[in-house]
């Protein structure tokens, strides 16, 4: 019986930092019967526009969603698109993180178009380019990057789907 007394003790002070029901500031009251046994009364801080209230519990309703067609082909279009591509990019960087940060920096200077991905493989950081569908794209991009970047190769990777204009 003494816990109960220490508890009580505990919980006086806290309760007087509550308001009590209908006082100014106290939150809205939000009351309703479970399990369709009667209405549902509702008193709340917004109007209410419809007569939700007074519906019983466990009437259903209806929802029409009028859209745009092309929005349609695209969701379908996206459902169809296969999930992470198989593709290429160009590793130009494996070492400590803030050199791969400045690096992943001074890439996305040079080249604004072209997505970096840092990664961690541990104990190492590394930084790699590109979005590239087929080996020989890869090839081209490689020798492009290899006079600021001489140490790149190419690795296969999944790669994210071109992006829709």
């Amino acid at each position: 019986m003494p816990h109960i007394a220490r508890t009580l003790v505990f919980l006086l002070p806290i309760a007087g930092c509550f308001p009590a029901h209908g006082q100014e500031g106290s939150p809205p009251v939000r009351l309703f019967e479970p399990y369709g046994r009667g209405t549902m009364t509702a008193v709340v801080d917004t109007p209410v526009t419809d007569t939700v209230a007074t519906r019983p519990l466990g009437a259903t309703g209806r929802v029409q969603v009028e859209a745009d067609p092309r929005i349609a082909r695209l969701m379908q279009d996206y459902r169809d698109m296969p999930g992470p591509q198989q593709g290429y990019r160009v590793q130009i960087f494996l070492g400590d993180r803030r050199t791969a940060e400045e690096t992943k920096r001074a890439f996305l200077q040079k080249y604004p178009d072209v997505p970096a991905y840092l990664s961690w493989l541990a104990p190492n950081f590394r930084l790699r380019v590109g979005d590239l569908r087929t080996r020989l794209e890869a090839e081209r991009f490689l020798q492009e990057l290899k006079v600021s970047h001489p140490g790149s190769y190419i690795v296969p990777d999944e790669i994210e789907p071109p992006r829709v204009p």
